[in-house]
């Protein structure tokens, strides 16, 4: 009898202390600025002046402090002290002032002019580079004819992007170097590829990726025309890595090497065996749909190998992981694969329990973009099987959208309201 008094009395110490952090985060929450600046000068003064100063300054500013106790403030004030970054920022306008603006717009707007200019070289380059080859060929053909051979000219540009990309690690402006690295390692991923399937125009070899990917070719083919001119390119990336500070070229390794991944022979030969981890029951199911099952899996069991090494690759890790939770999104929708019923629940359960799995393993290493990534994906497989459920059984939505939208909103609203009402359910770090 007195062990059950004991553990009742912990349990509601428990829902005391649960209490008492809730209250306090909401008060938290609902500080002023002004508010704000007083606790932190308050803890600033506990841990770095005596203890009468503190004394006194409380004394002097607790009427503009909410009703909270002392220990309360002083727990507030130290929460503010351990998670406060301290920022210029200006209270009267000066001529200093004005020309920090003006440098500071002036920096914005060059990093936005880089990759505005990156895109657009990019998109210029696919849309008339042909053009300028052919109008080259013909006019200087007498002169130029080797070297502006296709062949030549294919050899010339990997040439070029490889110089691009190893010169322009050395570029100090942020905007320019990211748009002369990034130039190279397409040029150099795409001329590389041209290379390997020996179909020189953009139209032809993008041709060839996609057969090689709809698996109309063998799989030695598929090696050497999508795998090896994406580790090559995986690999120029892994050397950019390297020698720049830039991060996001660690997020960008994922993407080239799951295209290698997704052409190199074990996944081409075993696309049965990888399909039946995500459709092990049998039927009439579209061949893209096996085949986006088995890339699916393939990406999961590159997740679950990075996994392992997530204090080393958290960045291609978190790539990964939100690629595989597209992936699988989309796999979990029927009428993309139609697949059956019990294939169906199957893709279910896997989606959700990788989306469960994704945001632990986000919140056990410390990697918030997976975590989010995570909610993320179950926020939208709710909404997706909101519209996709009542469907399989029967229901239109024709001419009922309206009212769909509404019940759309109401689960947000819902989700959100169950956000702020048990906001502790929300925290894994």
């Amino acid at each position: 009898m007195r062990i059950i008094h004991i553990l009742l009395c912990l349990l509601c110490w428990g829902h005391v202390a649960a209490a008492t952090e809730k209250d306090l985060a909401r008060t938290l929450s609902v500080l002023t600025s002004r508010q704000q600046a007083i606790l932190y000068q308050y803890a600033t003064l506990q841990r770095y002046s005596s203890v009468a100063v503190a004394d006194s300054f409380w004394q002097q500013y607790r009427a503009e402090l909410p009703p909270v106790s002392r220990e309360d403030a002083g727990t507030l004030a130290q929460e503010l002290l351990a998670n406060t970054e301290i920022r210029y920022r200006a209270k009267q306008p000066s001529r200093l002032q004005a020309l920090r603006g003006v440098f500071t717009a002036s920096r914005l707007l060059i990093g936005l002019s880089g990759l505005i200019a990156a895109w657009a070289l990019l998109q210029l380059l696919g849309r008339y580079w042909t053009n300028i080859r052919n109008w080259l060929i013909r006019h200087l053909a007498p002169l130029f004819y080797r070297l502006f051979s296709p062949r030549m000219l294919t050899w010339e540009l990997l040439l070029l992007g490889l110089a691009a990309v190893y010169t322009g690690v050395w570029i100090q402006d942020t905007a320019l170097r990211t748009v002369v690295i990034h130039c190279g390692l397409f040029v150099v991923w795409a001329q590389l590829t041209a290379i390997a399937t020996r179909r020189y125009l953009v139209k032809q070899y993008l041709d060839a990726v996609m057969e090689c990917l709809d698996g109309r070719v063998p799989p030695a083919a598929a090696f050497r025309e999508i795998c090896l001119p994406a580790a090559a390119a995986a690999g120029c990336m892994a050397w950019v890595i390297y020698r720049c500070q830039d991060e996001w070229y660690a997020y960008e390794i994922a993407v080239p090497l799951l295209i290698a991944l997704f052409a190199m022979p074990p996944v081409t030969w075993r696309q049965g065996l990888l399909s039946r981890l995500l459709l092990p029951f049998g039927g009439n199911i579209r061949a893209s749909g096996r085949r986006l099952a088995t890339y699916t899996a393939a990406a999961l069991a590159a997740w679950g190998v990075l996994i392992c090494f997530a204090a080393v690759f958290p960045q291609p890790l978190a790539t990964v992981g939100i690629l595989v939770a597209a992936m699988l999104l989309y796999l979990s929708v029927e009428e993309v694969t139609r697949c059956g019923r019990r294939n169906y629940i199957w893709l279910q359960l896997v989606t959700v329990i990788w989306c469960c799995a994704m945001l632990l393993a986000g919140t056990r290493f410390s990697i918030p973009l997976m975590a989010w990534t995570a909610l993320g994906a179950l926020l939208c497989y709710v909404l997706i099987k909101y519209w996709e459920i009542p469907v399989l059984l029967g229901y239109s939505w024709k001419r009922r959208k309206a009212w769909g939208m509404l019940g759309m909103a109401l689960i947000i609203w819902g989700i959100a309201s169950l956000i702020r009402w048990q906001p502790q359910w929300f925290i894994w770090f």
